[in-house]
């Protein structure tokens, strides 16, 4: 039998090389993810934050125990009550939809001083501390 070492093949090869590479991944993260309770029943219960020497820090907390923290620099101490309305406005919604909540809350600012130093740092910060609680969700580690 002739072997097939043409164009065609190589490149048959290659493509299905390329497309099972970020399956396989895709299938590690769902085996990593802890199998006591689902990931989609996971939901955001609560923001809680401080403000320690020019740094806010907040603390995302969900109804599966776990939480993730995330730091805004240079903002200041009237930060607290912006990280309270905008928990309002992510409480109950699933963490690990990071790009949807952080988009909703940028969008849904815009006409309330979204451009501001103060919006951007406790932005930055919210969406630090979701996706450290989607690496310890996932069980992945975050570098």
């Amino acid at each position: 039998m002739k072997a097939n070492t043409g164009r065609r093949s190589f490149l048959a090869t290659c493509g299905l090389t390329a497309a099972a590479r970020p399956l396989a991944a895709f299938g590690q993260a769902v085996d990593n993810a802890k199998q006591a309770s689902s990931p989609s029943a996971l939901r955001i219960t609560e923001l809680k934050c401080g403000y320690v020497r020019g740094s806010l820090f907040v603390k995302v907390h969900t109804n599966q125990g776990i939480w993730g923290c995330g730091e805004g620099v240079d903002a200041i101490g009237g930060t607290y009550n912006l990280v309270q309305s905008l928990g309002q406005r992510i409480r109950g919604q699933n963490p690990l939809n990071v790009h949807r909540i952080f988009e909703q809350v940028r969008k849904g600012g815009v006409f309330g001083g979204a451009q501001a130093g103060v919006f951007v740092a406790v932005l930055a910060a919210v969406e630090t501390a979701l996706w450290d609680l989607a690496g310890k969700a996932l069980n992945v580690p975050v570098y």
